[in-house]
């Protein structure tokens, strides 16, 4: 073993190693052969490897520790052999260090980002929200007609629709809102001029109405009906222009019955025309020139019940039925309360009896005649005819002193509503009537006095008489004059005109104001007068739920 151990340590630094002769299995070794061939040392690096393994495991068979240093030589050798090839086989390595270059990375605009995106999402969604409040408002414009009041205001805000649109196309969102929203603020101020607009068409269809225009006032009231459906003075008032041609027609009917009375002087066509203007009144009662008719036929009515009356009275008296006499003069001051020419004759008949002679009631009327109180002279002139119908003197007398107290009763009823005179038909009626007063040849004091005072209020029809009237500024204001046409004369701090006398209706409109009205009666000769027409109590809104 020491021998081996010597031989191992100096192999190596030897030029070889010797292996020891062993059997292989299954062949026993040949005592005295010469087994021992020399590895020679080669350059070559695997060989030597090889050999030196092959060494070590014929050595096997020696001591454990003797073949597991051999392996681990072989190992070793094995390794170093492999690494030389590599170096000799391997390029020779470059001095550059190489700088690795960075992986491409794929960018996207700031449009296609998705903040970007949800961004234009939510502006696109929100001018789709404006442009359809703008289609609303567009719509409910159109429905009212905004082109008729409003066109240019309506126009500069499609306009601005139309620049938003191409906004929209540009998807330049942001933009495109701004200008829906301006459009949505135009129209929106649009609906500010509609009280104004419903304020004037009213007027002006309360006007038709007035003037019996219905198709007019149906068309104003509609007017206003599509500007504001609710409204109550449109409603009603397109109701009554509803029924104004019937309400024409009755009036038409009453005066044709007015003018028949006229001729037949019979109280049934004063009836019949009262009966025709109740019906109308039914109809429309607000009706101005019909309230007007009523009062001409019923004061007419009062007159030919009066007359009536009176002449039943004086049949009486003159049969000398003192007790029926008495009655009818009673009925007649009932009809006419402290008339006086009823009154006297109440007192005559009172103081009548049958003992009075005819030539008494003659001289009595004589007298009567001569102080122009010729329903007394006319009441003897009566009493005369009944006690002796051949009288000629009182049957001229009664013609006579009858067709006085006529003309009296006319020229009383021209001169108690100067002011009606202005009127055409009543100045009219009243210049026939102071022409037959002229005629007559023997006046006295009453009738002078009526002729006069007849001819200076006709005369002061053509007059002036000046008039000053105040405003605010903003109160529209219109002037009527009693069965003439209204004149417009708008918004004025102070406005002088020259109107002739009579009756007018001044009335005022102010948007989100009650509307005023003024009656003004303009007395000839009178000095300058001053009136204020203007709308100063605000319009109170209430609160109204619908269901």
């Amino acid at each position: 073993m020491a021998d081996e151990s010597n031989n191992i340590n100096s192999g190596g630094r030897s030029s070889g190693i010797v292996a020891r002769d062993f059997d292989a299995p299954g062949q026993s070794s040949t005592a005295g052969a010469d087994h021992s061939p020399t590895v020679a040392h080669s350059s070559n690096p695997v060989s030597t490897a090889t050999a030196a393994y092959t060494a070590a495991r014929a050595g096997a068979k020696k001591a454990w520790w003797h073949s597991q240093f051999n392996l681990m030589l072989a190992v070793f050798a094995l390794l170093a052999a492999t690494a030389l090839l590599f170096v000799a086989l391997a390029p020779p390595p470059e001095l550059q260090i190489a700088t690795p270059e960075p992986a491409a990375v794929q960018t996207i605009s700031d449009e296609e980002a998705p903040w970007s995106q949800s961004q234009l999402a939510e502006a696109r969604t929100n001018s789709q929200d404006i442009l359809k409040n703008l289609l609303d408002s567009k719509k409910d414009l159109e429905e009212k007609g905004v082109q008729d009041w409003a066109n240019e205001g309506f126009e500069q805000a499609l306009a601005l629709a139309a620049e938003g649109d191409e906004a929209y196309k540009q998807q330049d969102y942001q933009v495109a809102i701004g200008k829906y929203e301006a459009a949505v603020q135009k129209m929106d101020s649009l609906f500010e001029f509609l009280p104004r607009q419903i304020q004037l068409n009213l007027q002006e269809g309360r006007a038709a109405l007035t003037e019996g225009k219905s198709e007019l006032a149906k068309e104003k009231f509609n007017r206003v009906l599509e500007l504001d459906e609710s409204n109550l003075e449109a409603t009603a008032g397109l109701d009554r222009a509803g029924r104004l041609d019937q309400v024409l027609e009755l009036l038409a009917q009453a005066k044709s019955d007015e003018a028949a009375y006229e001729q037949s002087n019979d109280l049934a066509d004063l009836r019949n025309a009262e009966s025709k203007l109740e019906q109308a009144k039914q109809l429309d009662g607000e009706f101005a020139p019909l309230a007007e008719s009523v009062q001409r036929v019923q004061l007419a009515i009062r007159d030919k019940q009066f007359n009536s009356a009176m002449s039943d009275a004086y049949r009486a008296l003159f049969a000398s039925q003192y007790n029926t006499a008495r009655k009818s003069f009673a009925r007649a001051l009932k009809i006419k309360p402290g008339d006086a020419s009823a009154a006297r004759a109440m007192q005559q008949a009172l103081a009548s009896d049958q003992s009075a002679s005819i030539s008494t009631l003659l001289a009595n009327a004589k007298r009567y005649e001569g102080q122009e109180e010729w329903a007394s002279a006319q009441s003897n002139y009566q009493t005369v005819l009944q006690r002796d119908p051949n009288q000629v003197g009182a049957k001229l007398g009664n013609i006579r002193s009858g067709a006085r107290l006529q003309l009296d009763n006319q020229l009383e009823e021209m001169l108690a509503d100067p002011l009606a005179l202005a009127r055409t038909e009543r100045k009219d009626k009243a210049t026939a009537v102071l022409k037959d007063a002229v005629a007559i040849s023997s006046k006295g004091p009453r009738i002078n006095g009526q002729i006069e005072q007849l001819q200076a209020a006709l005369q002061q029809t053509d007059a002036v008489v000046k008039v000053s009237f105040v405003s605010d500024n903003a109160t529209q204001v219109t002037l009527q004059k009693i069965g003439s046409k209204p004149i417009k004369l708008g918004q004025f701090q102070r406005k002088n005109l020259a109107l002739k006398p009579g009756r007018y209706v001044a009335t005022g409109v102010r948007l989100g104001f009650q509307d005023v009205r003024t009656d003004i009666e303009l007395v000839p000769g009178a000095s300058v007068q001053s009136f204020t027409v203007k709308c100063d109590e605000a319009v109170r809104v209430s609160s109204v739920s619908g269901g």
